[in-house]
């Protein structure tokens, strides 16, 4: 039986609340113990899936093991998770694909806005601590790891990434001092790149540690561990609210030699060790960053008006459809007890319908054909929770 005709099958007897998805997890293969990388691998794909369906991702590990541990290739688990299936795994000298088809309970806890996909500057992570790339010259660690989280973002289900790694941007500054950032910066950086959100980030550590080879072995080459320590914010550029700031550490065996300059983009750094441990880093980090965008609510900026007409930057890349709704809001600012201005978005009572979309970019009239008053543009739009037929 054709595998899609058997899906469409499953799809029509269950109930309602059930979806099934299709999810592919990666993982690098650690000397020689391929067991382990296919667990990653299963959990990397169940994350992925949860992520996209709005649900949590409290016992990945479990339903992991659970899988591992039998033999048919159906498992079924408590909570979100109905039923598993393993469609294919793939094997290469390093590494391990696992593909995954998943019955997830959409549940009260599913969100509205994990339908849609948010847009995200990927800038160019800083590396103050210059000195400590000389072992190895790898001065341009902070570019390729940049890059390496470009493309693990590249293939999520709820973010579109956006490419701004090219250039150095100054924003060391904004880790030094708390909630001391730099907004005209963010939106310059949102507005370059057509994004809502801006990831920036630096590296804290990238030394290495102890020799882990012993010096009687003297034919080997030796080997230290080396560290690195990496710490991300993530800012809302509509709002310029912080959305997260996290730290990860990680680390791995260094067998290159102090001697030998050490090429950041090639697969002999990226299949050691060392290129491995970074490598799942920043799988983690998209990750996280999915599970924090998955369902925040979907918002852009008016671009563009004219009478009762409004051009916004969302699109067919973000998941609008013509015939949605839209409120339009603007945003103000509040002191705290700090003395330090909050922004907060107030709602208008106007509201547009879309009826024109484009790829990052639609137009919408306003419901009832009514004059829009005073919007202005880059006021906010933010999608209405109502499920609209197609005009």
């Amino acid at each position: 039986m054709n595998k899609y005709f058997f899906l469409f099958l499953l799809c029509i007897t269950l109930p309602s609340y059930a979806q099934w998805y299709e999810s592919t997890g990666q993982s690098q293969i650690r000397d020689g113990d391929t067991q382990s990388a296919k667990t990653r691998a299963i959990e990397d794909a169940i994350k992925q899936a949860l992520i996209f369906a709005g649900a949590s991702v409290t016992s990945v590990q479990t339903v992991a093991n659970g899988l591992m541990t039998q033999e048919q290739t159906h498992v079924s688990s408590h909570g979100e998770i109905q039923n598993i299936e393993l469609v294919d795994e793939v094997y290469s000298n390093d590494s391990v694909s696992v593909t995954l088809r998943l019955d997830i309970f959409a549940d009260e806890k599913q969100c509205f806005a994990s339908e849609f996909k948010k847009s995200l500057a990927i800038t160019q992570t800083q590396m103050p601590n210059q000195e400590q790339a000389r072992n190895g010259q790898i001065f341009d660690i902070n570019k390729t790891f940049s890059a390496k989280i470009f493309k693990s973002i590249k293939s999520a289900e709820s973010i579109t990434p956006r490419a701004y790694y090219q250039q150095a941007i100054p924003v060391i500054d904004f880790f030094n001092q708390q909630y001391n950032f730099d907004s005209r910066l963010i939106e310059q950086i949102a507005q370059n790149s057509d994004s809502q959100y801006v990831l920036i980030s630096k590296i804290k550590d990238i030394s290495m540690g102890s020799q882990q080879n012993s010096d009687i072995m003297f034919w080997q080459s030796n080997s230290f561990e080396r560290f690195f320590d990496f710490e991300l914010i993530l800012f809302n550029a509509v709002t310029q609210e912080v959305i997260l700031q996290q730290d990860y550490a990680t680390s791995g065996i260094w067998r290159f030699d102090k001697t030998v300059k050490v090429d950041t983009k090639s697969n002999t750094f990226w299949h050691s060790e060392y290129g491995q441990a970074l490598n799942e880093l920043s799988n983690q980090i998209s990750l996280d960053l999915q599970e924090k965008l998955s369902c925040l609510p979907i918002q852009g900026k008016i671009k563009h008006i004219k009478d009762n007409t409004v051009t916004f930057n969302l699109g067919k890349q973000h998941g609008v459809k013509k015939g949605q709704s839209f409120a339009i809001a603007y945003q103000s600012f509040f002191t705290d007890e700090q003395g330090v201005q909050q922004p907060y978005i107030i709602t208008s009572a106007n509201q547009v319908r879309v009826n024109q979309v484009y790829n990052r970019s639609a137009i919408a009239n306003s419901i009832g054909d009514e004059l829009l008053a005073n919007i202005q543009t880059s006021d906010i739009v933010l999608l209405i929770e109502v499920e609209e037929p197609e005009l």
